[in-house]
């Protein structure tokens, strides 16, 4: 794939790892972020009280602490099992991703390795106390409180799409084959 505007001349060599290779860059971005969130969690539950409204205003983002009962935007609360559920199904399906595929690329591994921390950080707080701890909110916009597992399934989902769409379609450039619709029109 050559260098375009949407897809820099660094982002297109980004499909270069073995099976093993994504493993040894997937679990140690898994295990840092699993870190960074429960410490983060752990700062909020001691720095700020529940239900005292926004302790910190850091400009773009208060911090405020909020047990979440339910998924994103407060929707099915109580219901932190289905939430463990579909978050071990999420989890299971990258890991088939990876075993399963020859070879991956680096944002591909970074993307997945992300969305699988932020699953697990959340379903540790379920495990744990049948909530999530959530404490930024954005002051410009009216959005539901969030954390760093959050951040990271939303990034995550965020660079597979920009694989999906941008850099896994390359495989048959690489090999020198044409697009189905081209080979078509060539007869």
């Amino acid at each position: 794939m050559a260098p375009t505007a949407c897809v820099p001349a660094a982002m297109t060599s980004l499909r270069a790892l073995t099976r093993k290779g994504a493993f040894i860059l997937f679990v140690p971005i898994v295990i840092v972020m699993i870190v960074i969130d429960r410490l983060s969690k752990a700062w909020a539950v001691d720095a700020l009280p529940l239900g005292a409204g926004p302790q910190y205003d850091l400009g773009l983002v208060r911090l405020v602490m909020v047990h979440n009962y339910g998924a994103a935007f407060g929707m099915g609360q109580g219901n932190a099992w289905v939430f463990i559920i579909i978050a071990a199904v999420i989890f299971i399906g990258i890991i088939a991703w990876l075993v399963v595929g020859k070879e991956h690329g680096k944002l591909e591994t970074v993307a997945l390795a992300l969305v699988a921390a932020g699953a697990i950080g959340n379903v540790i707080d379920r495990v744990a106390q049948s909530y999530v701890v959530d404490f930024f909110e954005f002051t410009f916009i009216d959005f539901p409180v969030f954390n760093v597992a959050d951040i990271c399934v939303t990034v995550g989902v965020a660079l597979f799409l920009i694989c999906v769409i941008f850099l896994m379609g390359d495989d048959d450039a690489k090999e020198g084959k044409q697009p189905a619709s081209e080979a078509g029109d060539a007869q």
